[in-house]
Order: C-alpha cells, then sequence, then structure tokens
C-alpha cells in the first residue's frame, strides 16, 4: 500500500493537483480580503509601515516593490497573488523536506501529506474549547503575513541543516551549509520566531557535540554555529528596531509570563487539541524510521522549545495581548503536520492489517487527521462569505 505499484500514489496525485488548484483559488480570495481591508488582518498596517519606511522585515520590500509598478488597487492585488504562490512554495519546501525524512514512500504521497498540512486545523472540545481561530493553535492563521512568508523558508533550513549535522565529523558540504545559512536569515529577517525556538537547540547540541568529541570537531562545530551567530544578530537587530521607543509610538519589552493553574491548563489543553495527529503518529511511527529517527526527533525538539517559550515568556507595551511567542511553532506547523501525517501513510504502508493493533493505530490516525481537517477546511471556507462577521479575526 501506498508504494510506486499501487494504485494509491496516482489516486493522491490527482487528488493533490485537483487541491491545489482549489486552494490556490481560496487563498488568494482570502489574501486579497486582507489586503483591502474586508477581512481583519496584519496588512494593511504592514502595508503603511513599509511605504513609511519604518517596517523592519523583508516583506516591507516586497510591498514597496509590488506598490512601485503601478496604483494602490494594482499593489493589493499583487500582493493577494504573490501570497497565494507563497503558499505554494511552502507546499513544495515541505514536500522536499518530506522526500528527505521519508525515502520509502511515493514522492506523490508525500505531495498530498504536505498539501493537506496547509489545510489542517485543531480539533475542538464542545463545552470546553471551541476556538478555531484566536484563542486556538491552527496552522491555518491567515491574517499574519509576515509568519507565511517566514514558514515557507523553514522546511529548507532543516532540510540544508540535517545535510550539515549528519557530515558535521566531515568535511561540511558547502551548498548545504550556505543553503542553511541562507534559508535560515531569509525566515529569520520575515519572522524570527522560528529563530528563538531553532538557535537554542542548536547551540545545545553543539555544547554536547563539543564535549563528546572532546574538541577534535571544533572547526566544524564553529562553521555550524556560523549561520546561528549572523542569525542571532539579525534578530537583534530586528528587537532594536521594535523595541525602540519611537516604534508605533510606544515601547515594548519582553517579561516572564504568569499564568494561574486554569490558564495553564487550558494553554496545554489548546495545544494538545491542536497537535492531536502528530503526538499520535510521531512517538508510535516515528521511532520506527531508524535512518530518519534523529531528524524526526529534532523537529519535534524545535517545536517543544518553541511551545514552551510560548507558555513561558509574552511581550509587553502595545505588543502585550498579540501572542507573538506563539508564532515560533506555528512556523514549524506545516512541517511538523506533514511529518505527521507522512507517518500516518508509512504506518498504513506497513501495517499487518490482519493484527488488530495495526488496525486500531491506523483507524485512531485517520480518525485524527480527518478531525483536523474538517477544521481546516471551516476555517478557509468562512472568510469572505461573512466578512467581518468572521469573529475569529
Amino acid at each position: 500500500m501506498l508504494n510506486k505499484k499501487s494504485p494509491w500514489p496516482r489516486l493522491c496525485l490527482a487528488l493533490g493537483l485537483t487541491l491545489t488548484l482549489a486552494l490556490l483559488w481560496r487563498w488568494q480570495r482570502i489574501f486579497y480580503l486582507m489586503c483591502v481591508d474586508y477581512i481583519i488582518s496584519d496588512v494593511p498596517n504592514h502595508v503603511k509601515l513599509a511605504m513609511q519606511h519604518a517596517d523592519y522585515g523583508l516583506s516591507s520590500y516586497i510591498i514597496r516593490f509590488l506598490w512601485s509598478l503601478r496604483d494602490e488597487h494594482f499593489g493589493q492585488t499583487a500582493l493577494s497573488l504573490v501570497l497565494a504562490g507563497n503558499q505554494l512554495f511552502g507546499i513544495v519546501t515541505v514536500w522536499l523536506l518530506l522526500r528527505r525524512l521519508l525515502p520509502e514512500l511515493d514522492g506523490r504521497c508525500l505531495y498530498l501529506a504536505a498539501l493537506l498540512a496547509h489545510i489542517c486545523g485543531p480539533w475542538i472540545i464542545p463545552g470546553y474549547q471551541t476556538e478555531m481561530y484566536i484563542g486556538a493553535y491552527n496552522g491555518n492563521l491567515l491574517h499574519n503575513m509576515t509568519v507565511l512568508f517566514s514558514r515557507s523558508f523553514v522546511p529548507l533550513t532543516l532540510l540544508f541543516f540535517f545535510d550539515c549535522w549528519d557530515r558535521r565529523h566531515e568535511q561540511l558540504p558547502l551548498r548545504s551549509w550556505l543553503g542553511f545559512g541562507l534559508s535560515l536569515l531569509i525566515a529569520t529577517l520575515f519572522k524570527p520566531n522560528f529563530a528563538f525556538a531553532f538557535l537554542p537547540m542548536l547551540a545545545v547540541l553543539l555544547v554536547i557535540d563539543l564535549v563528546q568529541t572532546k574538541g577534535r570537531q571544533l572547526k566544524n562545530e564553529v562553521l555550524v554555529g556560523i549561520p546561528a551567530l549572523i542569525t542571532g544578530l539579525a534578530c537583534i537587530w530586528q528587537y532594536l528596531v521594535l523595541f525602540a521607543d519611537n516604534f508605533a509610538g510606544t515601547s515594548s519589552g519582553v517579561t516572564v509570563q504568569r499564568l494561574s493553574g486554569a490558564m495553564l491548563l487550558g494553554t496545554l489543553v489548546m495545544y494538545l487539541r491542536g497537535l492531536l495527529l502528530p503526538l499520535w503518529t510521531l512517538p508510535i511511527q516515528g521511532r520506527r524510521e531508524t535512518e530518519q529517527r534523529e531528524h524526526i526527533g529534532l523537529i519535534a525538539a524545535v517545536n517543544a522549545v518553541a511551545i514552551v517559550e510560548a507558555i513561558v515568556f509574552t511581550e509587553t507595551g502595545f505588543r502585550a495581548n498579540d501572542g507573538n511567542f506563539t508564532w515560533g511553532s506555528l512556523a514549524l506547523y506545516p512541517s511538523l503536520f506533514a511529518l505527521a501525517i507522512g507517518l500516518l501513510f508509512r504506518m498504513m504502508q506497513t501495517a499487518d492489517f490482519k493484527a488488530r493493533r495495526d488496525r486500531v493505530r491506523v483507524a485512531v490516525g485517520i480518525v485524527l487527521l480527518l478531525g483536523h481537517l474538517v477544521i481546516g477546511a471551516y476555517c478557509l471556507h468562512q472568510p469572505g462569505n461573512a466578512g467581518y462577521d468572521w469573529c475569529w479575526f
């Protein structure tokens, strides 16, 4: 099942291409409504800051270029098309990462996994937590333009990093090293939150490797750390701009978040219902992928660091209620969910359906995936049909 000799890859390709066209049309419509400020998002504010040369990310250069071509309406339309194209680019980069992590699966099935990951949303708990958008852990948070651009480069960062990390005790591959540094820097210059989680994890890995090798691989460890250092300096520059007293009219900062027991429980449940499928397939099937188990574990570790940061830290000032630390794990969301779906496909591929345990594992995984897809599809359906009545914005 799900191999090149079965009909499933062809079905996956047909479904994937059909869904791609439907999603591109839907995404462009949503993004256009955001650009004209019919659906509440951060796009108009970024456009305003970009035109005043007061923004601090790469998206400001895209905005100024598009607006310079003609009038405002043209710029809004062009930006919506660029954002939709970026979604397709993100699917492709996630697909490339999956081909590295799950080589036993047919590429057509992996493309479907990458595509479905861009639809998934959180489960709801009737009577307790029913939020699907704001107040939920949802990768379909399309109102944040900068994280959408940033997350498309995250799979490339991981892909190139794995190449460098696997050969850290040999001669580092120059192309992978350059690709790692460039993709990490680009993702950070769009939005730095992924770097906040990735850089601490990389620092820990480098220290552990330095101790284990007794300093014999210091040169390569320094080389792997150089892109991280450059990215770290970029983060400092961004936040010196962002936290300046004259930015957006008021100052901001970072502090430790104080949560009551009930609030902490609610936060943990929010993440739980948003990550049901990864929490099912990664422990069960991920540990069986012996050749890629370390890479799968590193992705899970980065996501865990990002979630811990979002729980522990919060911003103050004019950004106090924005929940900006959540964007680190949400930048990784498509990669993590695509991996979870790919592992479900691997579970189906390797299952002995005569064994009750395997049947139950696959059935539970399919149910969890369908639940994520139903909510995600509803979140994609709602905007544009209700305008400002889309209460989750």
